[in-house]
């Protein structure tokens, strides 16, 4: 999803880019009509990353090979944090063994869990998910290749991301999206509680940016917030999103399954801003235009 759109943006600017995945979630439909090469790979072989990298003499890599939501992990937290841990370090030992310049990887807004918005990147975690767990292991071994080898990396802790190119992640997809989808069939969405939960929803074409901007921007071993400082609830959401479809369906509230349920999420921006030059140009409103025509075409 987020590395289909990072690519379409690399090679529209003259890259030579390279795509792994091992389309255990991923579409190579969303890497449709784009001059790359692409590797059926999965990550945690070290041995065959190893000769991918080798073989690529890459310069910068944008890691977004990961368990994305905490429900993946409830299904099988082994494999999660096993592909979201082992492979992120074969990805450093790689870049380490071949003199990639920067690793620019996502981490996760969940990591803040239940603290007060604006979550700010100072502020002290306590993950309480396996999720959130894997994200913050990340981080850790982020700091410790640079202290150790030098390996530059920055961590994007991306808030609540929607937009093109989701489609084939179904349930483990962006609130967002799965509202549109089951809207566009005439039916209310489900909503666990009373829809008041809150969430920094960020359009992907502004990770994008983040992204490229890391490239040469940032404190190595450092994490930024990539978000808009906006918060919006899911009611607020199915209400956009009944604009923008011309219909006027009411959500489904049920009681919340979900353990260790993320309330809020609110990005402070200001540290992205000052150190990476980013700031959100999508906002809400205008991203959910964006995704409606990209969905009725």
């Amino acid at each position: 999803f987020i590395g289909s759109n990072i690519s379409r943006k690399l090679v529209g600017l003259g890259h030579d880019v390279t795509v792994a995945d091992d389309l255990f979630l991923g579409r190579k439909d969303n890497l449709k009509g784009l001059k790359l090469k692409f590797c059926n790979i999965d990550l945690r072989d070290e041995k065959v990353t190893d000769r991918l990298f080798k073989k690529g003499k890459f310069e910068f890599v944008f890691h977004e090979a990961a368990c994305s939501s905490a429900p993946m992990f409830d299904n099988d937290p082994r494999y999660a944090l096993d592909v979201n841990i082992r492979g992120f370090i074969n990805v450093l030992q790689a870049s380490k063994e071949n003199n990639v310049e920067r690793v620019v990887y996502a981490s996760s807004s969940s990591i803040y869990h239940d603290l007060t918005p604006p979550h700010i990147e100072s502020m002290a975690v306590t993950p309480k998910s396996f999720y959130t767990i894997s994200k913050y292991v990340m981080e850790v071994y982020s700091r410790q290749y640079l202290d150790e080898f030098g390996v530059e990396s920055i961590g994007m802790r991306y808030f609540s991301v929607y937009g093109p190119n989701e489609l084939h992640k179904g349930r483990f997809a962006n609130i967002i999206s799965q509202f549109l989808w089951i809207m566009k069939k005439g039916q209310g969405p489900v909503i666990y509680g009373d829809g008041e939960q809150a969430r920094d929803f960020t359009y992907v074409d502004d990770v994008v940016d983040a992204n490229l901007r890391a490239m040469k921007a940032g404190r190595p071993g450092d994490v930024y917030n990539i978000g808009t400082g906006d918060m919006t609830t899911f009611n607020q959401v199915v209400e956009l999103l009944n604009l923008s479809l011309g219909k006027k369906i009411k959500p489904k509230y049920i009681p919340n399954p979900i353990h260790n349920y993320v309330p809020l999420t609110g990005a402070s921006t200001e540290k992205a801003r000052r150190e990476l030059g980013f700031v959100s140009r999508y906002s809400l409103n205008d991203g959910i235009k964006k995704l409606v025509e990209f969905y009725s075409k």
